[in-house]
């Protein structure tokens, strides 16, 4: 693993921008999708496979997915239930049976009916067209007395829809997170390897907030851990699997601690890595320079704080929390934040100042649900649903390409 060294602490006030300067960030698709249950719902997951992505949602009682094209597309929308109550769960990847993504993976915490055990991390899969998932396939069985509400999960696929993979673990000291790539039918007789892999659990930090990462290959995993030397401050440990299961892991050592497990990440040129993060009155972003020579391992990590100030919107309980975090043109960064008037996507340059006009995404009534968000190398697409003005009852859903250009 690649410790990184202190990061730079740079002070840096929320700056406004002119309401006449151009935009920071275009938006080059626009799509109202066509109403239906999955379109319906209010939390979806947003999956490159391929050349489409997958939207997949949990209504509570029914898995719905389908098909969406960069272009707005939606088709093969198909759903099934469970065959258990899902104590913790879905969560979604995808895998190839017979073309790129043409199966969902869902990952879901149920009882187990192992005498020795409380839980089951299972995989079910449902091709696409198919009227239902196959069985359950069990990942790990969870000791008895596991407390249900330490589980965490995360799944994503490959971007090129090949294979998914699935990340699970509890949230005990020296207990490291487990994760397994998972091929057609999620069947595989691979031994699930440990995000953290070492066998002195005094070396298996106090993890926090598994998420699935953007990432080259889009199996990108990642938690957050307070920091053992440094107090109020957090380290961000992420893992790149490619397609036959090689791992490469690094860590970034941040000034400022992460609140609410609001931490995204995607990569950016020339290997750095580009992050935006909520601590406790303020959105962040931090950017990972890797070392030039490998075998040095003293990549650095800049960390501006505070850039977009709790101050701005209120108060800490009013502040939005980041969707993503893209590299932009002409070396600027990207943030986009989840906001119930319109998600809002401000840049700036590498030094945190404004860069561009923030952009705010449409809505008719300013009641706007979370942003589900995939950032690729050259745009970033984003769904979301807003309440109708017509129908009051009704959410409309989004499907947007953003760009950022290169700005004078």
């Amino acid at each position: 693993m690649t410790k990184s060294c202190l990061g730079v602490f740079l002070a840096v006030a929320m700056l406004g921008c002119s309401s006449d300067a151009p935009p920071g960030a275009a938006v080059t698709k626009d799509v109202t999708l066509p109403n239906s249950p999955l379109t319906r719902l209010p939390k979806v997951s947003l999956i490159r496979a391929g050349g489409s992505f997958i939207l997949a949602g949990f209504d509570g009682v029914t898995v719905h997915w389908g098909h969406i094209t960069p272009d707005g597309v939606l088709s093969e929308e198909v759903g099934f239930a469970p065959p258990q109550p899902v104590v913790v769960g879905p969560v979604f990847g995808a895998t190839t049976k017979t073309t790129p993504g043409d199966q969902l993976i869902a990952i879901v915490v149920t009882a187990s009916a192992k005498p020795d055990f409380a839980y089951d991390v299972s995989a079910i899969v449902q091709t696409s067209g198919a009227t239902a998932a196959a069985a359950p396939v069990v990942l790990d069985s969870l000791p008895l007395g596991t407390d249900k509400a330490a589980v965490q999960i995360a799944a994503g696929a490959a971007t090129t829809g090949n294979v998914g993979f699935a990340a699970w673990g509890v949230r005990v000291r020296g207990r490291s997170p487990s994760y397994l790539l998972l091929p057609a039918d999620a069947v595989t007789t691979a031994t699930p390897s440990k995000i953290f892999d070492d066998s002195n659990p005094n070396n298996v930090p106090n993890w926090d907030c598994l998420a699935t990462t953007s990432g080259t290959t889009g199996l990108g995993f990642s938690v957050v851990a307070p920091d053992a030397l440094y107090p109020q401050t957090s380290d961000f440990y992420t893992t790149e699997v490619d397609e036959a299961g090689g791992a490469a892991s690094m860590s970034y050592q941040f000034t400022v601690t992460v609140a609410d497990c609001h931490v995204v990440a995607s990569p950016g040129p020339s290997g750095t890595y580009v992050l935006a993060l909520e601590t406790s009155n303020a959105i962040d972003f931090a950017m990972y320079y890797p070392p030039v020579d490998p075998k040095t391992q003293n990549g650095s990590v800049t960390t501006i704080d505070p850039v977009l100030s709790a101050s701005g919107f209120g108060d800490p309980l009013n502040m939005p929390s980041p969707a993503w975090a893209s590299p932009a043109g002409g070396g600027d960064i990207s943030i986009g934040l989840t906001r119930t008037a319109g998600p809002q996507v401000f840049r700036y340059t590498y030094n945190a100042i404004p860069h561009g006009a923030p952009l705010t995404l449409r809505s008719e009534k300013g009641q706007t649900g979370p942003v589900a968000s995939w950032v690729g190398p050259d745009a970033v697409y984003v769904t979301y649903t807003d309440q109708s003005k017509a129908t009051p009852s009704v959410a409309k859903r989004y499907f947007m390409r953003l760009e950022s250009p290169t700005l004078p």
